[in-house]
């Protein structure tokens, strides 16, 4: 029997979980091969990321290596440039010229996540803070140590108070825990800034929702409230968001709160590769069929935030759950086994533990099995159901003993800065090589500082020479603005130095500044660019 291949797309809880299931499951004759591609080598537990703000949790405890736990899995760390759903196919790209993977697979598992969108809110794209990754958790600690540091020096009462005025956009499980988190450390942390009194501190949480933590029912929500007013958080419900600026943050009732920080945990917006699909999307989401089949593509499967794969209770797609996501992930892997045997498939039943959220080192709620806890019983048992998702004995251990640890251990106030370096590079390249080629994926824009290039392109069965570059000439910018292919190929006649920029922040700055898309424009009249 020939080998299977199945190729899952994305890193996160439904890919990593339908991987592992695959791995536990498949049997010798089954022939099956497992490839996962991932932007980055790890899995990261957002649940845990709001206890980074405070300091209770380290990085690398919410984050478990994908090759840990996945042996025997090929995986690429790379960006994916295309997916084609009919030929089960995906292209990749490193990001860098002429780094170009095509595969192609019997079964294509897409689980790439959501992703952060807050057009709709007016300035917050350019001014919030947001809690998707790793480093915007690190960057958001980093940020209120900052704003106590400045705070504490600044002589303008009105600047003073925006530095400690921090706004949490949400109320839903990131936004709750996250503004308890911050208000436990920041408030904790006052013990070494004597200059600033606990008065002045806001933390103030906004949020259209009439209540917090929409799932939890109506007591326990209750509770959490009760006690966020009751540790100094500042409610505003049923009010949403205007607009921001760089000063304030404007709400629908035109309210206006003067702040330096704004914490975004709304705003969840559909990968950008769903959309690029050929099929039309469900409220954002991927329509399954019961068994996360995507109907009209053989072999095709979709799992997590990206599938709308209904509940054969109630017809409605499950909700973008954790919960949700291994179950669903689970599901598509066993229904591939299935096919690849020939048996018929299961529909996808994902498990209704509960929900639990952590809001500090002593205090949680929980709801689960239709009990409802609160305080350091509901903490405990929050605590022991991230543990039982733990991959490893290792992993769980480690996580326990960092708890147990912080839990007497005082504030650690030690910022992490992260900074993003050489996001303009030079390069240099000897005389004859090629710096990009015609046909492959647009990585970067090049400004030419010294030496002479050539430009080719292929035309009647060869290539010709089309124009000569030297310094000050720029090159790449038609590929890096359309997203598409090199339409030429470039060769340096000598040696010669280049500074590049990344595609992304090219494609910014171009849009951002018109005077230089006039410019790219209508340099060089003619011949054709690259």
């Amino acid at each position: 029997m020939s080998r299977k291949r199945v190729l899952i797309l994305g890193g996160g809880h439904a890919g990593v979980r339908c991987a592992r299931e695959l791995i536990k499951h498949r049997r010798a004759n089954d022939e099956v091969e497992i490839t996962l591609v991932s932007r980055e080598n790890v899995e990261v537990w957002h649940g845990l990321m709001p206890q980074i703000v405070s300091g209770v949790l380290q990085a690398q405890h919410v984050l478990i290596p994908l090759r840990e736990i996945l042996p025997g899995v090929t995986i690429y760390t790379r960006e994916i440039e295309s997916i084609d759903p009919l030929a089960r196919r995906a292209v990749l790209s490193l990001g860098g010229e002429s780094d170009e993977v095509a595969l192609e697979a019997d079964y294509l598992v897409i689980a790439l996540g959501s992703v952060t969108d807050l057009s709709r809110f007016p300035g917050l794209t350019e001014h919030a803070l947001q809690t998707k990754t790793i480093a915007d958790f690190i960057h958001l600690r980093n940020h209120l140590i900052e704003m106590l540091e400045a705070a504490s020096v600044t002589s303008d009462p009105a600047e003073r108070q925006r530095r400690l005025t921090f706004v949490i956009a949400g109320a839903g499980y990131a936004g709750v825990e996250i503004a308890s988190e911050a208000n436990e450390f920041l408030r904790a942390s006052l013990r070494s800034y004597p200059m600033i009194s606990p008065s002045e501190l806001r933390v103030i949480t906004v949020d259209i929702l009439t209540r917090v933590l929409p799932t939890f029912n109506d007591r326990l929500a209750q509770r959490v409230l009760d006690r966020m007013q009751q540790r100094g958080i500042e409610l505003r419900l049923g009010v949403g968001i205007k607009e921001a600026t760089a000063g304030a943050i404007v709400l629908a009732d035109d309210s206006r709160i003067e702040t330096r920080s704004i914490i975004a945990t709304v705003g969840i917006g559909t990968n950008p590769l769903v959309r690029t699909l050929p099929l039309e999307l469900q409220r954002g989401r991927i329509p399954c069929d019961p068994f996360c089949r995507v109907p009209g593509f053989p072999g095709v499967f979709a799992t997590g935030d990206n599938a709308a794969v209904p509940d054969p209770a109630s017809g409605q797609p499950f909700g973008a759950m954790v919960m949700v996501a291994f179950g669903e992930g689970r599901q598509a892997a066993r229904n591939i086994l299935a096919d690849i045997r020939g048996e018929p498939p299961a529909p996808c039943h994902p498990a209704r533990f509960g929900e639990v959220a952590l809001l500090s080192r002593r205090y949680g709620v929980a709801q689960v099995r239709g009990v409802a806890l609160h305080g350091w019983l509901a903490s405990l048992v929050s605590r022991a159901l991230f543990l039982s998702f733990m991959p490893t004995w290792r992993r769980r251990f480690g996580l326990a003993l960092h708890w147990m640890g912080s839990a007497v251990m005082p504030d650690n106030l030690t910022p992490l800065p992260l900074g993003r370096s050489n996001t303009v590079v030079p390069m240099r390249f000897g005389a004859g090589e090629t710096v990009v080629r015609e046909g492959d994926i647009s990585g970067r824009f090049y400004v030419i500082t010294a030496g002479e290039v050539e430009v080719l392109q292929h035309g009647d069965g060869q290539e010709q020479v089309i124009r000569k570059l030297g310094p000050g000439d720029h090159f790449g910018e038609i590929a890096a603005l359309s997203n598409g292919r090199r339409t030429a190929t470039v060769r340096t006649l000598t040696a010669t130095s280049v500074l590049s920029l990344a595609r992304e922040d090219f494609a910014a700055l171009v849009e951002h500044l018109p005077a230089l898309h006039d410019a790219l424009e209508a340099y060089p009249p003619s011949p054709p660019k690259t």
